[in-house]
C-alpha cells in the first residue's frame, strides 16, 4: 500500500465520520488560530511601543526622581517621589561635553479653568526655545510656542485644546491656572504617544511654574532635566557619566539612588523584558489549547480503530504489514491535524486583519510562526495518532476478524 492509497483511505475514512471528524478538527482551529492571534497581538503591542518610542528621541535623556510606583515616563510620572533633583543637579550635569541641549523643567497637577469648566491638568514649567530643542516632537498647530519674554502666556496640549473642556480653546482667550490668569498663545500638534503626556498638559514659563508650586517645592528645587546630546554622542555612555555625577551628588551608591535615567534605550529594554514575558505567557496557555485538540485527535483515532477493527483484520490476513497499518492511522491523524491547523491559520489571518481594520488591537500576521504553528500541528497529530495507531499494528488478525 503506498502514500496515496493511505490518503485515500483516510479521506473516505474522515467524510465518513463528518461530524466526529470536524469536531475533532475545530479543537485544532482553534489551538492554530489561538497561537498565532496571540503573539500576533504582543508582537503589534510591541510595535506599536517601538514606534512611539521614536517620539521619545532617540538622543534623548531625562533625570527625574525615583518613584515608588512610576506611571508613564520622565516627566510624565506623577507617583510619589523618594527623592529630589535641584539646580545644583542641573549646573553639574550641563558641564559634560556631549550635551548639546539641557533644560531644567518644573511639573505638577493644579486646577484649570476655562470659562465655566474646571479640571485638575498636568502643567509643565519650562524654558521655551530650550525646551523646544530637547523635545523636538512638539509642533506647533496653532498659534505659537512660548517665547523666552513671555509672563502669562500659555500653550496647550492638543487634548486640553480640542477635547478636555468639551469645546476648542480660542487663540487670545484667558485660561486660569490655580486662579491665576494666563493667555493662550498656541495649541499643540497631536503627539499620540504613551511615553509623554504632553497632548495632554499645559505649558507656563518656568519661572510662572515655580510661583505656581512654590508651596510643594524645596528652595530652587526642580521636576525633571531634559537633556539632548550632540549628533554622534554614545547616548549610553553620556547616561553612564550623567549617572556618576548624580551618585557623586546625591551622595548615594547605586543601589541607593534616590534619582532615575531614562533613555531610549532602557525603555526599549523594558518593552523588550514585559514582551517576550508576554509572548512566553500567551504561547503556553495558546500551546495547551493545541495539546487539548491533540487529545482530540487521539480519541477520535481510538474511536476509529474499535471500529474498523475488522477492516484492519481483512488489510491484514491480504498480506498488510505492521509498519503499513501503522503508516495508515498516523496518515489519518496527521491530515486531521494538517487541516486543522491550515483552517485555522485562515482563520487567524483574518483575525487579524479584522482587528486592524477596526482598529481594535494592533496586530500583526507573523509568517514564521505560522509556519512553525502549522509543523507543531502536524506534530501534535502524528504524536496524537501514535498510540492507537501502534495499538491497531499489533491487532491479531484472527481475533480481528472475529470482532463484532
Amino acid at each position: 500500500m503506498n502514500l496515496a492509497d493511505m490518503v485515500a483511505y483516510a479521506m473516505n475514512s474522515l467524510r465518513y465520520r463528518k461530524l466526529r471528524s470536524w469536531l475533532t478538527i475545530g479543537g485544532i482551529i482553534v489551538g492554530i488560530c489561538t497561537i498565532v492571534v496571540l503573539i500576533g497581538l504582543v508582537q503589534g503591542l510591541k510595535d506599536d511601543i517601538t514606534e512611539q518610542i521614536k517620539g521619545f528621541g532617540s538622543n534623548t535623556i531625562i533625570i527625574s526622581p525615583a518613584t515608588l510606583s512610576r506611571v508613564g515616563t520622565g516627566t510624565s510620572a506623577f507617583s510619589t517621589a523618594v527623592g529630589k533633583i535641584y539646580m545644583k543637579d542641573y549646573e553639574r550635569v550641563k558641564r559634560v561635553a556631549d550635551i548639546e541641549y539641557i533644560t531644567p523643567v518644573i511639573t505638577g497637577a493644579t486646577k484649570v479653568r476655562y470659562k465655566d469648566k474646571e479640571m485638575t491638568l498636568s502643567v509643565y514649567g519650562v524654558e521655551p526655545e530650550l525646551f523646544k530643542q530637547t523635545t523636538t516632537t512638539i509642533k506647533i498647530e496653532k498659534g505659537r510656542f512660548l517665547a523666552d519674554n513671555d509672563k502669562t502666556a500659555v500653550v496647550v496640549g492638543y487634548n486640553v485644546g480640542h477635547k478636555k473642556f468639551d469645546q476648542e480653546l480660542l487663540m487670545g482667550a484667558p485660561l486660569y491656572i490655580n486662579n491665576k490668569k494666563f493667555v493662550i498663545v498656541g495649541i499643540l500638534e497631536s503627539i499620540g504617544s504613551s511615553f509623554t503626556s504632553f497632548d495632554d498638559a499645559i505649558y507656563i514659563p518656568i519661572e510662572e511654574a515655580r510661583d505656581l508650586f512654590s508651596n510643594r517645592l524645596a528652595e530652587d528645587e526642580i521636576s525633571a532635566i531634559r537633556i539632548t546630546t550632540k549628533e554622534g554622542a554614545n547616548v549610553e555612555e553620556v547616561a553612564a557619566e550623567i549617572n556618576d555625577i548624580m551618585l557623586s551628588s546625591h551622595r548615594v551608591r547605586e543601589d541607593e539612588k534616590d534619582f532615575t535615567i531614562t533613555t531610549a534605550a532602557t525603555i526599549n529594554q523594558r518593552v523588550e523584558t514585559i514582551t517576550s514575558i508576554l509572548t512566553l505567557f500567551m504561547g503556553a496557555i495558546a500551546g495547551i489549547s493545541l495539546i487539548v485538540g491533540g487529545v482530540g485527535i487521539m480519541n477520535t483515532m481510538f474511536m476509529a480503530v474499535l471500529e474498523r477493527t475488522r477492516e484492519i483484520g481483512t488489510f491484514k490476513a491480504m498480506g498488510a504489514t505492521e509498519g503499513e497499518i501503522k503508516k495508515l492511522f498516523l496518515v489519518e491523524s496527521a491530515m486531521i491535524s494538517t487541516a486543522g491547523g491550515l483552517i485555522g491559520l485562515v482563520a487567524a489571518y483574518l483575525l487579524v486583519a479584522s482587528l486592524n481594520v477596526l482598529g481594535i488591537f494592533p496586530a500583526v500576521f507573523i509568517p514564521w510562526v505560522a509556519v512553525a504553528a502549522l509543523l507543531f500541528s502536524a506534530g501534535v497529530g502524528i504524536v496524537a495518532g501514535y498510540i492507537p495507531a501502534n495499538q491497531a499494528a499489533r491487532l491479531d488478525p484472527v481475533e480481528a476478524l472475529r470482532y463484532e
